[in-house]
């Protein structure tokens, strides 16, 4: 045990030590220095400190021979201390007593230095064995400074806000209606305010703590308080013996024999890691020792870290924050840091560093992205690219082995026991109620946020308990893993949506025999943005997916078999694109015309002068098409942006899924002065098309620029560099469409009919149109489907592919023939 120097002080004026004994004395009980320390301290030898040393004991009346003499000193101390009230700084003037404060607290922070760098100056590192320094991986972590769970939002508006927020996969937006504003984490410890830090399993709480008290160790951070961080579960035991009370274990682990001034000055910061690692009744005395602490001492500053919302009561005069997900930013720094630290070479980690932060925002990589956003869960993905040197074929093992870390590994690599109620199911049992819980919302409307009451009620029925144990089950599931957290007041929903995807596809595959029947199961999601995810994982998680594709195929191709205009639509795909001479696959060539045909190109493709030639025809077809849609627009006087609402940009996606790459690309239109813009697309793109019929066409390109000249001779094209054009100029423009446009639209439809066969008006109704949609949405999933890394034989695959987009009595009429 360590005395203060000015309790020291004290004895030595009372036993009228000189300056040089007082020295010795106060180093020897003050800062717990042996005699050669204290030599080296005061400039002096050994022997000089035992001939004062035998001085003071003999003024303390202490004869007897050998080491005993010490302990006995020692022993005087502590006995005149009992005799001393509390503090003996009390009748020191103000000054003096802060002196002394100051000097005590630079005492002690000397004095634990080394430990607690040595302690927290090192973190591990998921994904390998071994451990770097903090410094090396550390990522700023940001604070929300506002808990999401915390939020009184309407259930209704949260469903709402899902569906209309383009960003839907990023679940932490749910309700925000803008991103919450992020705050350093070192910024929110210096308003020098009670914290607890809440936050996910693996989202970074431990490594902030440790960069907290590793900063004022430093003299960076709150350099005039003593820093000390303990974990709680350590805590558990070593504080049994001073009944978890916080002041006479920081005296015990400080050496000091009495502690209060320090305390109470609030020249302490007090580091708590862990408070859900913490439970029964030692949990419960923890708890309430650190209420009690950080009420009797309200100068300390108290630092507490917890999983989400897992504490039982809340703290009084405690600011609630939570630590946020990586945004990408910190997920490019943490990449580049962990790279550099496992590879111990900078210019190499940087550089693998790279090639994996290319391939991880890679678009086909987004659902590996959306989840790599928690320190742990970036570490394993991290950790996987550097074992393989890419991501995993199949990423649904990489969502298993994050399923696994969440749920075993984290709590068993940090040796936390949880509460008996949860701990008790078995690894296997918790996914099977995980993946339960998915199923049960992934099968309605509004598929991604519970209720409170309605969780709890597919909880007790999975498990056959009652609707208390239910609840208790709901917030271990939360505590212990974060696969379920509470985004608003009693609204909640899985952490990430691709786990509740992957949970669904493994659900789905685990119950139920045949390839068929797993289709079945999903069928109904096959025209449904929230199903393409959880088909591409079931498809990972068979071992040959035939039978489930050609299933698919099949009931993609029953989507407009009762519709005959929709099969006529689909024939003459299928005659135009027989037509033409090319180079690509004749699906290819379907899924372009399709998408020219059925959807109004709204974005337009932009040539490449380059590559004119070889792809002319294509072009051709396409400058027809767009100048067909623009004098449209123009005739029935719409707003461009209506007549741009057409998914021409998406539809055409489905073009490129299967081969289609000509020297086009598309590009986007500047939706002001509409009319003007409308009608220079057209004239652009009749010159376009005049150009490629003048080259294989001759016979279309004479009637195409005798349409051109009537714009021109009319001065119906704009000069759009002129912004000085009069009213009446602007005015007889929209005159002439209006009374001659809809005869020289009708002209240009009946022109390129005859000579490309292009440009019918098919008069889709809207039910039509929707379906067409759905149609095509639902082939793009089968491509995408055939291009995972699921296992599908060739003759399946070849199979499908060359009957895409065609008309049902062409497709059986080719499977007859193949039979025959």
């Amino acid at each position: 045990m360590l005395f203060s120097k000015e309790f020291l002080t004290e004895i030595a004026n009372e036993k009228t030590l000189t300056d040089k004994q007082r020295d010795v004395f106060v180093l020897l009980f003050g800062e717990d220095k042996n005699k050669v320390q204290i030599a080296n301290k005061l400039g002096t030898t050994e022997t000089v400190i035992s001939t004062r040393l035998t001085e003071i004991y003999k003024k303390f009346g202490i004869n007897d021979p050998g080491p005993v003499k010490e302990r006995q000193l020692r022993r005087y101390v502590e006995n005149w201390q009992k005799r001393q009230p509390p503090s003996s700084l009390s009748d020191q003037p103000a000054e003096s007593k802060k002196n002394d404060i100051d000097a005590l607290v630079q005492q002690v922070r000397s004095r634990l230095h080394d430990d607690i760098q040595r302690l927290h100056g090192t973190m591990p590192l998921w994904g390998v064995d071994g451990w770097v320094r903090l410094g090396d991986l550390f990522v700023d972590v940001n604070i929300l400074e506002k808990l999401s769970s915390s939020r009184k939002s309407e259930f209704h508006d949260l469903c709402q806000d899902f569906s209309n927020n383009p960003s839907y996969r990023s679940l932490d937006r749910i309700g925000l209606g803008r991103e919450q504003e992020r705050v350093s984490g070192l910024e929110v410890v210096a308003k020098n305010t009670n914290l607890m830090v809440v936050g996910k399993p693996g989202s970074g709480k431990t490594t902030y703590l440790q960069r907290v008290v590793t900063q004022c160790n430093a003299g960076k951070l709150q350099a005039q308080r003593i820093p000390v961080l303990i974990r709680l579960r350590d805590f558990v035991k070593d504080g049994r013996e001073v009944a978890y009370a916080l002041k006479p274990y920081l005296e015990k682990c400080w050496h000091l024999s009495d502690a209060e001034s320090l305390i109470k000055q609030g020249r302490v910061l007090v580091l708590l890691d862990g408070l859900d690692e913490v439970t029964g009744e030692d949990g419960k005395n923890i708890t309430n020792e650190i209420k009690k602490f950080a009420r009797d001492y309200p100068q300390v500053q108290v630092i507490v870290t917890c999983r989400t919302q897992s504490q039982e009561s809340r703290f009084e005069r405690f600011d609630y924050v939570e630590v946020a997900d990586f945004n990408e930013g910190q997920v490019r720094s943490f990449s580049e840091h962990w790279f550099k630290a496992v590879i111990g070479d900078e210019l190499v980690g940087l550089t693998k560093a790279q090639e994996f932060l290319e391939q991880l925002f890679r678009e086909e990589n987004k659902s590996i992205r959306e989840l790599a956003i928690t320190p742990i869960l970036l570490s394993l993905t991290c950790a996987v690219f550097h074992e393989t040197g890419k991501f995993y074929s199949k990423r649904s093992k990489l969502y298993e082995e994050g399923l696994e870390l969440l749920l075993e590994q984290w709590d068993k690599s940090r040796e936390i026991e949880r509460d008996e109620i949860y701990r008790d199911l078995s690894v296997e049992r918790k996914l099977e109620l995980l993946s339960y819980l998915a199923v049960k919302k992934f099968e309605q409307t509004q598929y991604v946020l519970f209720e409170q009451t309605e969780i709890e009620e597919y909880i007790a029925e999975f498990l056959g308990i009652g609707e208390r144990d239910s609840r208790a089950v709901l917030r271990a599931m939360e505590a212990q893993h974060g696969l379920l957290i509470e985004r608003a007041q009693k609204v909640w929903s899985f952490s990430h949506l691709t786990f509740q995807e992957y949970l669904v596809a493994k659900y789905v595959v685990d119950n139920r025999a045949t390839q068929e029947e797993v289709f079945q199961q999903l069928e109904v999601y096959i025209t449904k943005s929230q199903g393409r995810e959880v088909f591409l994982l079931t498809l990972q998680l068979l071992d040959n997916a035939d039978n489930f594709l050609q299933a698919m195929k099949c009931k993609i191709d029953s989507l407009l078999a009762k519709d005959s205009q929709l099969q006529q639509f689909l024939n003459w795909v299928n005659e135009k694109s027989q037509s033409v001479s090319h180079l690509y696959k004749t699906v290819a060539i379907r899924a372009f015309y399709y998408a020219i045909a059925y959807d109004s190109p709204g974005y337009f493709f932009q040539i490449n002068r380059d590559q004119m030639t070889s792809n002319s025809v294509f072009d051709l077809d396409l400058a027809l098409v767009t100048a067909l849609f623009f004098a449209e627009a123009l005739t029935s006087n719409q707003n461009i942006i209506n007549a741009f609402r057409g998914n021409f940009d998406k539809t055409r996606t489905l073009a490129i899924k299967l081969g289609f790459t000509p020297g086009f690309q598309v590009g986007g239109t500047n939706r002001d002065d509409h009319e003007n813009l409308l009608a220079k697309g057209i004239s652009d793109s009749l010159n376009r098309a005049c150009i490629h019929a003048a080259n294989f066409k001759p016979q279309l390109e004479k009637p195409l620029k005798e349409l051109l000249e009537d714009l021109h001779k009319f001065d119906i094209v704009p000069d759009l560099l002129n912004f000085l054009e009069t009213e009446s100029k602007i005015d007889a423009r929209r005159e002439w469409w209006r009374d001659e446009g809809k005869a020289w639209t009708d002209q240009l439809r009946e022109l390129i009919v005859k000579h490309q066969n292009v440009g019918h008006n098919w008069g889709f109704n809207p039910e039509q149109k929707e379906l067409l949609e759905c149609y095509c949405d639902a082939n793009k999933l089968l491509i995408d489907c055939l291009n995972s890394s699921c296992g599908v034989s060739n003759e399946v695959r070849e199979a499908i592919e060359n009957t895409l987009l065609l008309p049902i009595a062409e497709i059986e009429k080719r499977q007859r023939e193949k039979t025959d």
